[in-house]
């Protein structure tokens, strides 16, 4: 194993709000951010009705924030990525092949999501990790609204907390008319730590890159992908101008010629290519 890759491995995570909290010092940050989480009511079901325990005396929380954060993500997302191993990722992981029109995550590593109804305080700290750190699929239409995970059957329903996934990928085909404009999806998607956009079609060079226009308006992303059925320099171009900073706005390249691709002229009898032999 290289060098790099350990180095890569051993990054720490970030801390959710109330580990931070708590590695700095600021034992009672947790009840100054949020009081009402440790009432008896507070985190409660409608099959559960009994109120969660207010453990705090567990040997758990005698173990330094960033440890417990580390179980925590093992526990719940181990698959997901440190922001180290995600900038490393996208210099190396290929999207001009294979899984260009992905729209689930196949996962065989167990979870265990049921040490978030162990106590309150567990709840509190480590709840952020299911949406912050794993990488969530985009509607191809609604954006950011009803995002998936693992299978589109299963979406996140609620805006509160899907306002907290940071990390995105979207798949979309590029010889459709588009569900969305270039507002909504500067609006969904600036600011994200993450932003991985996979375009495809179903005829090989039979539509331009129009599609990916509207995405000239994004900004602010920490790491951008965009691969598929699209040229590279016009891919690394689009994420560099993703990953430029927020408020920066600029209409060049916006009406380019480049976004017109390389489309092919068919004959409407036998659907060959103008310039070959009607058969």
């Amino acid at each position: 194993m290289a060098f790099d890759d350990v180095a890569v491995k051993n990054v720490a995570r970030p801390l959710t709000p109330y580990l931070r909290a708590d590695a700095e010092g600021q034992g009672s940050a947790m009840q100054q951010l949020e009081p009402d989480k440790f009432t008896n009511n507070s985190i409660s079901t409608r099959h559960d009705p009994s109120p969660m325990s207010q453990q705090t005396q567990s040997p758990l929380f005698r173990l330094p924030a960033e440890l417990r954060n580390e179980i925590y993500t093992y526990l719940l997302c181990p698959d997901a990525l440190s922001p180290a191993q995600l900038a490393h990722q996208t210099k190396t992981k290929d999207l001009s092949v294979r899984g260009f029109n992905q729209t689930s995550t196949p996962t065989s590593t167990p979870l265990s999501p049921a040490i978030l109804s162990t106590c309150q305080r567990i709840h509190i700290e480590a709840h952020p990790l299911l949406y912050t750190t794993p990488i969530f699929h985009a509607h191809p239409s609604l954006l950011t609204s009803l995002p998936h995970l693992h299978t589109p059957a299963r979406p996140v329903l609620y805006p509160r907390v899907a306002s907290q996934i940071r990390r995105w990928q979207i798949s979309l085909r590029l010889d459709t008319d588009p569900r969305f404009s270039a507002q909504q999806a500067a609006a969904a998607f600036s600011g994200a730590e993450y932003l991985e956009i996979r375009v495809w079609q179903a005829q090989f060079e039979a539509c331009d890159w129009s599609v990916l226009r509207l995405f000239v308006g994004v900004r602010g992303v920490r790491r951008a992908r965009v691969g598929g059925s699209v040229d590279a320099e016009l891919a690394a171009w689009l994420e560099g101008v993703m990953m430029g900073p927020l408020g920066q706005m600029c209409e060049c390249g916006v009406d380019d010629e480049r976004w017109l691709g390389r489309r092919e002229e068919l004959c409407g009898q036998c659907f060959r290519k103008v310039g070959g032999s009607c058969g």
